[in-house]
């Protein structure tokens, strides 16, 4: 896909390809590219950069679970899929939607609010369980929350908003609580603008400072991870609002 060649490591991958391919030619410029995508690998893997890159997308509270509900429902948007996970006998959710997963749950038993799971398939194969299915089978079994509804048709972000926004209005609920990671909030709660469904961010995971150590300043691979979630959304953003902008600008013509 081309976001994949938009994101780290992609983009670099993809710039060293191309300064390396034209070095023969002692282009001064391509030399420079070069240098600037392995400095960026380099920056990108770093857990100090990273954790300054996710932190920079925490824009919302952590929720106050002793407080009153402030909503009539839970929606939990979904992340990705374990596929023919052996100990499991088939697919079920990955460690993000875990997560998100542990925190809806924690805020249902916390105001009993009923939970609404959000996925489809995002997969070719028509057999495949929803994202919505496996969430609810997660939460019923491990988590023991029982009042479970399923948005199944959804593939992405802005679909999960309108889609959910929809299946709440129909059971006359017009308030909820949205619960994904922190750094994914941003992007999801602009996705919720145009719905007509009041919401709440609720991050299921909210990521520390880093303390001033030296081994904040070694690569490694679980930094260059985070900061691909982190450029990830912040190009999500920068997408939904220049959409946001095109479409404001026909509607106005």
């Amino acid at each position: 896909m081309l976001k994949d060649f938009l994101l780290p490591p992609g983009i670099i991958i993809l710039a060293t390809i191309l300064g390396l391919a034209c070095y023969w030619r002692k282009i001064h410029a391509l030399r420079i590219l070069v240098c600037c995508s392995l400095l960026s690998l380099y920056f990108l893997s770093m857990p100090f950069v990273a954790r300054l890159l996710t932190r920079s997308l925490q824009w919302y509270p952590v929720v106050n679970l002793g407080a009153s509900a402030q909503a009539d429902a839970i929606i939990v948007l979904s992340a990705g899929r374990y596929r023919n996970a052996l100990v499991y006998r088939g697919d079920t959710v990955d460690g993000l939607s875990l997560e998100r997963l542990r925190f809806a749950a924690r805020l249902h038993h916390a105001n009993t609010l009923p939970v609404l799971t959000s996925g489809g398939r995002a997969t070719e194969d028509s057999n495949a369980p929803t994202m919505a299915a496996l969430m609810a089978e997660s939460l019923r079994h491990d988590f023991g929350v029982l009042t479970v509804w399923q948005e199944p048709e959804s593939n992405n972000t802005r679909e999960n908003a309108r889609l959910s926004a929809r299946s709440l209005a129909e059971r006359s609920i017009f308030r909820a609580y949205v619960v994904t990671h922190a750094w994914h909030l941003p992007r999801a709660i602009l996705a919720f603008r145009h719905t007509g469904l009041l919401v709440i961010p609720a991050p299921a995971s909210y990521a520390p400072a880093l303390p001033p150590s030296v081994k904040y300043l070694l690569p490694n691979s679980g930094a260059l991870r985070e900061s691909y979630y982190a450029c990830h959304e912040w190009l999500g953003l920068l997408w939904y609002t220049l959409n946001d902008e095109v479409a404001q600008y026909a509607f106005d013509g």
